[in-house]
């Protein structure tokens, strides 16, 4: 079943401008867990903002669990169910304590004090920063920010986060806590999860990935089918994750390794085949 529907969709941030999304048509399961990769500019944030109704479309339609994004009258219910991370954590903070700053979005919904309460210690559970509650939030690092960035978000109950570019901007250890939240997000309550990524170690651990180009979708599948297709994104100024180039390169040496190999143990175990063959 598809949670968001993208029918026939153009663009343009001007009149004069180039369209920046070009006649995409793209359904977004719910429940499922989606990588957009792309190079800089390609449009892939301004179609996670059309996807989840931060700006209508120029043509075409886009539908959130069926309300129509450019219908200003549902924008309300739209938001309710869509939420957005963005890069700078920084920016999404409101409040000087970390359980004040997720009881923010609950507390202007109108929601009553004990339900608030409640989504609170949830939404703060569900992203592991329980223990931060009374925390001040300057005081965090980046990637705690972020994690109670999008408590915040959870404790508005959305079907779905869409996270753009939410890693860009934290070192290596907060892209792997931010990059566990996502995978907990999606595996554990369901949620619909998209993820904008430039770090090909995010997109591998997707159900779907979809590769843009000048505005318009280049590729679309797994994450096997995608990397596999090394010259392609080559070709578009993309890599593909280290160890997949690896055995990439070996196989185009004359190993006779599988393509679409994502992940270290995965190659190991397809090496130490290819020398026990040998050795036969």
């Amino acid at each position: 079943m598809a949670f968001i529907e993208l029918r026939d969709l153009w663009f343009s941030y001007s009149p004069e401008s180039e369209p920046v999304i070009k006649n995409i048509n793209l359904d977004i399961e719910k429940g499922s867990y989606t990588a957009i990769l792309g190079h800089n500019g390609c449009g892939k944030s301004t179609l996670a903002k059309l996807a989840c109704g931060i700006i209508p479309p120029g043509k075409g339609k886009v539908f959130v669990d069926g309300i129509d994004t450019a219908d200003e009258s549902r924008a309300f219910d739209v938001r309710k169910k869509c939420g957005m991370v963005f890069q700078n954590p920084d920016n999404q903070l409101v409040a000087s304590i970390v359980e004040e700053d997720v009881a923010f979005a609950p507390e202007n919904l109108g929601l009553p004090r004990k339900e608030i309460r409640k989504r609170v210690d949830e939404a703060l559970a569900t992203v592991d920063m329980s223990a931060y509650a009374k925390h001040a939030t300057n005081k965090l690092s980046g990637g705690q920010k972020q994690r109670v960035a999008i408590a915040g978000m959870l404790a508005m109950g959305p079907e779905c986060i869409v996270f753009d570019e939410a890693t860009a901007m934290l070192d290596p250890a907060g892209r792997k806590e931010i990059a566990e939240a996502m995978k907990r997000l999606n595996s554990e309550i369901g949620m619909t999860v998209i993820t904008i990524t430039h770090y090909m170690s995010e997109a591998v651990e997707a159900g779907r990935v979809i590769v843009m180009n000048d505005g318009e979708i280049a590729a679309d599948g797994t994450p096997e089918e995608i990397f596999s297709q090394v010259e392609k994104l080559r070709s578009i100024s993309l890599a593909v994750p280290q160890v997949t180039e690896l055995m990439y390169e070996l196989e185009r040496d004359g190993y006779g390794f599988p393509r679409g190999i994502l992940h270290a143990m995965d190659a190991a175990d397809a090496i130490e085949s290819a020398v026990r063959e040998a050795r036969r």
